[in-house]
């Protein structure tokens, strides 16, 4: 079973790479802005998008913390929203509160493993707010900001309908929960959106901030200059020796995205006499390093075939998701790839086969749910929206369940 999972895995990557690159290859580089900047927003779509991405934040949290209370595993409900001690947010407010000096016994700082962009934006609420107030809000507040972003950037070229539908399918994925508890993916959703969006538009220093931010906030926000920088390349298409002055300038601010993984990695050497020190504690104690896509496939077989019957609640709340997440992924870029635009291809393929490519990998849902280009496949793929929309709403709720009662979602 896991050795035909790993070769579905792959020829599924291959085969929509295929079919993606040779529709971009019928279609050509663009040398003009091939979209139509549109400045006649109204506020009611702006209203939209709020209510759109509010309701998702407070649909997921109250599922999650309704089913603790009413499973009785919360007598209250300020007791169920600190369900997130249990992941990731307890080292990023570790890092929010100290910096990187926590150790354990060991006497090492497995903090180094997280990025600082989401716990400096929490720390700088905690001069405000309270521990647990600021967590969430460093993760609404982006999230909503993200939403706005990500809005105008499908106006580029979508109407306002089909604009709101994309935005829902990307509220509505699977590891969407996560943006509602005091996680990074918001604000790493949010820089993301800002930077693709500043590209898009032209405005490069303001891309390579949010590319900055991005990088600063996850390990794949470096990626992004992939997709930038055919961004950058289709704009100057035709135009290389005319314009090479602002070639050369709009280039050297896709700089600031690695000057932000050089600053962590400064950090790490800081704290800890060696700038790689991170990767060898994601190895000793998360079990990580990298692996191809198509082997993390198969080893998540393998253990789903494992838990089915011998531990249900990993097999629902772990493997399955992750699979389901992993192949589903593949599936729509197989079916509507030849929709998306050529930096957004680019993007896909690089962000799936890095997070994919992980020797332990448990949290797929939700590195896949801050990937917009996902919802731009849903949108494009030709099923009735009805029926989409059921079969989103179904997944988003059942993976909020799974959250609020800790089946191993990570």
């Amino acid at each position: 079973m896991s050795i035909a999972a790993s070769i579905l895995s792959g020829m599924l990557f291959v085969s929509a790479l295929v079919l993606f690159l040779r529709g971009a290859w019928k279609g050509g580089l663009k040398a003009e802005l091939n979209c139509i900047l549109r400045d006649d927003f109204q506020t009611r779509e702006y209203i939209a998008v709020l209510l759109l991405c509010l309701g998702s934040l407070v649909l997921h949290a109250a599922v999650a913390s309704g089913i603790r209370l009413i499973s009785g595993r919360n007598d209250r409900l300020i007791d169920a929203f600190r369900l997130y001690s249990g992941l990731d947010s307890k080292h990023y407010f570790d890092i929010a509160r100290s910096g990187y000096s926590v150790t354990n016994e060991a006497g090492e700082i497995l903090d180094l493993v997280f990025f600082p962009g989401y716990p400096l934006l929490t720390g700088m609420l905690m001069m405000v707010f309270d521990e647990m107030l600021s967590g969430y809000l460093a993760a609404w507040i982006p999230f909503l900001i993200a939403g706005a972003v990500l809005y105008r950037l499908f106006r580029l070229d979508y109407d306002r309908r089909k604009s709101l539908r994309i935005l829902l399918w990307l509220c509505l994925m699977p590891g969407a929960v996560f943006y509602s508890y005091p996680m990074s993916e918001s604000l790493f959703l949010a820089a993301v959106a800002g930077a693709v969006y500043m590209a898009r538009t032209r405005r490069w220093f303001a891309a390579g901030v949010c590319g900055f931010l991005a990088a600063f906030t996850r390990s794949v926000g470096i990626l992004l200059l992939l997709p930038l920088g055919v961004e950058l390349l289709e704009q100057y298409t035709g135009r290389f020796r005319e314009e090479r002055k602002g070639l050369i300038r709009d280039a050297v601010c896709l700089l600031l995205i690695p000057l932000a993984l050089g600053i962590y990695l400064y950090i790490n050497f800081v704290a800890e006499g060696d700038p790689l020190k991170f990767l060898q504690y994601q190895k000793s104690n998360w079990h990580q390093e990298a692996s191809w896509f198509f082997r993390t496939a198969g080893t998540q077989t393998d253990y789903a075939v494992r838990t089915w019957t011998e531990n249900p609640i990993k097999f629902w709340g772990l493997w399955m998701p992750n699979l389901a997440v992993s192949f589903g992924s593949l599936l729509l870029m197989l079916f509507a790839g030849r929709k998306l635009r050529l930096a957004d291809g680019v993007w896909f393929f690089a962000y799936f086969a890095v997070c994919y490519g992980t020797s332990w990998l448990l949290s797929g849902p939700r590195y896949m749910a801050v990937f917009y280009p996902a919802a731009i496949l849903a949108e494009e793929l030709r099923i009735p929206k009805t029926v989409k929309i059921i079969v989103f709403a179904v997944v988003a709720v059942f993976y909020a369940i799974c959250f609020g009662m800790r089946w191993s979602v990570w």
